[in-house]
């Protein structure tokens, strides 16, 4: 992916995320502390985001800036944390310190597993 291609998916992803959470340029530019034509600007390429409001729009739309760099599987692997976001989301303290602790003991039986491997 080049950077043209990049910037493309930039945009696209700006504008499809603050449209899938119901926010208009408006609501968008003063979160960003911006005008509502500079997020005009970014959504159609005519300008590019600055580090920190890229930042602050990834955290605001949530936004993985790895997905949108690079795509690879990315649909796929934000559909499945979106998935996973929504059962996160309907557990109470009890069940998300459990899911905690089985995430953690699959993550360190994966290094093991990986050092195993390498060995």
């Amino acid at each position: 992916m080049n950077c043209e291609q990049e910037l493309a998916a930039l945009q696209e992803a700006i504008r499809s995320e603050r449209k899938a959470k119901r926010i208009t340029q408006e609501e968008l530019a003063e979160m960003l502390g911006v005008s509502p034509t500079h997020v005009k600007h970014m959504e159609s390429g005519h300008r590019k985001p600055s580090i920190e409001i890229l930042f602050n729009l990834a955290k605001i739309l949530n936004l993985s800036l790895d997905a949108v760099v690079f795509p690879k599987n990315a649909s796929q692997s934000q559909d499945t944390r979106e998935m996973v976001e929504r059962i996160l989301d309907g557990l109470d303290e009890n069940a998300l310190q459990f899911v905690l602790h089985v995430l953690e003991a699959l993550c360190e039986k994966e290094r093991n597993d990986s050092k195993e491997r390498s060995s």
